[in-house]
């Protein structure tokens, strides 16, 4: 706006001009706002930014730089100032880091403690990179500045609880194995020891019903024998015990395994033991799997072997061993049979110790067969379960470590 006068110095009329602001005073108040975002960002993250000019070698620093270092708001160090507020331990690297970057244009993103001018440590990240002139002569050096002292107290205190976990977890695992050596061992001996007195028993018996047949009479002669079938039992129950003693203790010889070809001689010795049984045996070619393979004779042999027991009964008894791919991908292998079943009620107790379904008048068996397979399959990093109708045959499944067999590809 200005004011126009005559020739005689009198005012005759004003002259003005008139600006739209409208779209300027929107960027201004847009500009304002960023400010006052980036700011409060700044205050949550604790994060600042700093430059040096190195022809005064003095730094700015924002706001928040300032506040972590409890210095002044607007404080203006010099360099060789800024580098003393880093902990002594620290001087040297920093100083190290900044001479390339002032020198060389190296960058740098650092983690490293200060202490701020109340004496406080605290942990920072300092990140930098150089700034050249249009002659690519190095004229300053910005970055920023971070307060992370609460992020590396919470490494270290979750760096602590990882060791101590791992110390209990150390001393637990110490204190299980001790208890297994410790069980294996009375196991072990108590099994050896057991033996003795059996034997002694089992002689006598048999001694009295030859010496006394005539003597002890029919009821007699009953009670010898049941002594005898009880010692019997007893053997047995030792030599379960001792197997599984040894299972805990033997390592892993692992390898790949053709599971259709212990299957088969599985099949051949219960053949062998009732000639006059007609059973279908259907056996899956190439059942490959990876594993110790005495151990998985032992598991075929077991779960076949209780497959031809609990089909005994059966006018046309079937069996069948193979594999399949289970709901994830897995290879599944399966021994089936259409047998006595169980209730699957008592599932629960299937692969337990000395846990029987069936009556000894039944079936024969000391129940530690199947806890044998189960010890057996969880050395190998893999799972057994069954399923079963009673009176219509059982099927048990069991994986193995995923362990990847030449030509063992499952087909669906």
């Amino acid at each position: 706006m200005s004011l126009v006068r005559s020739a005689d110095r009198l005012p005759t009329h004003i002259i003005a001009v008139t600006e739209d602001i409208t779209a300027r005073r929107a960027t201004e108040e847009k500009l304002r706002q960023s400010e006052v975002l980036l700011a409060i960002a700044g205050r949550t993250a604790q994060l600042g930014g700093w430059l040096l000019d190195l022809s005064a070698d003095r730094m700015l620093w924002s706001d928040e730089v300032c506040k972590i270092h409890e210095m002044p708001v607007g404080s203006k160090p010099l360099l060789q100032d800024v580098l003393q507020y880093y902990a002594p331990e620290w001087q040297e690297k920093i100083a190290a880091v900044f001479r390339r970057c002032i020198h060389d244009g190296t960058p740098f993103d650092e983690e490293l403690e200060i202490i701020t001018a109340s004496g406080r440590r605290l942990w920072v990240r300092a990140i930098a990179e150089a700034l050249r002139d249009g002659s690519g002569k190095i004229t300053r050096v910005q970055g920023a500045y971070q307060d992370i002292t609460e992020r590396k107290q919470a490494e270290e205190n979750i760096l602590r609880l990882n060791a101590e976990l791992e110390d209990r977890v150390r001393r637990r695992t110490a204190q299980l194995e001790a208890a297994n050596k410790e069980l294996e061992a009375f196991s072990y001996s108590v099994s050896h020891d057991l033996r003795s007195p059996l034997s002694t028993i089992d002689g006598f018996s048999n001694l009295m019903e030859r010496m006394g047949a005539d003597k002890v009479g029919e009821q007699g002669r009953h009670y010898l024998s049941r002594i005898r079938a009880g010692t019997r039992q007893m053997g047995e129950l030792i030599e379960g015990l001792l197997s599984l003693a040894r299972l805990a203790r033997d390592p892993l010889q692992s390898g790949t395994v053709d599971l259709a070809a212990i299957a088969r001689r599985a099949a051949q010795a219960c053949r062998e033991r009732e000639p006059d049984r007609q059973v279908q045996m259907h056996i899956q070619e190439d059942l490959l799997a990876y594993g110790d393979p005495l151990l998985l004779s032992v598991v075929m042999d077991n779960l076949l072997g209780n497959a031809w027991k609990f089909t005994s009964k059966q006018v046309a008894a079937r069996i069948d061993i193979g594999r399949k791919a289970g709901a994830d991908g897995e290879t599944v292998y399966f021994v089936k049979d259409n047998g006595a079943g169980f209730d699957m009620i008592y599932a629960d107790k299937l692969f337990g110790t000395f846990q029987r379904l069936h009556s000894p008048s039944d079936f024969s068996g000391t129940g530690i067969g199947l806890a044998t397979v189960q010890r057996i399959i969880s050395r190998h990093g893999g799972r057994v379960w069954a399923h079963a109708v009673e009176g219509q045959g059982a099927e048990f499944y069991f994986t193995l470590a995923a362990v990847e067999v030449k030509n063992a590809a499952v087909a669906a």
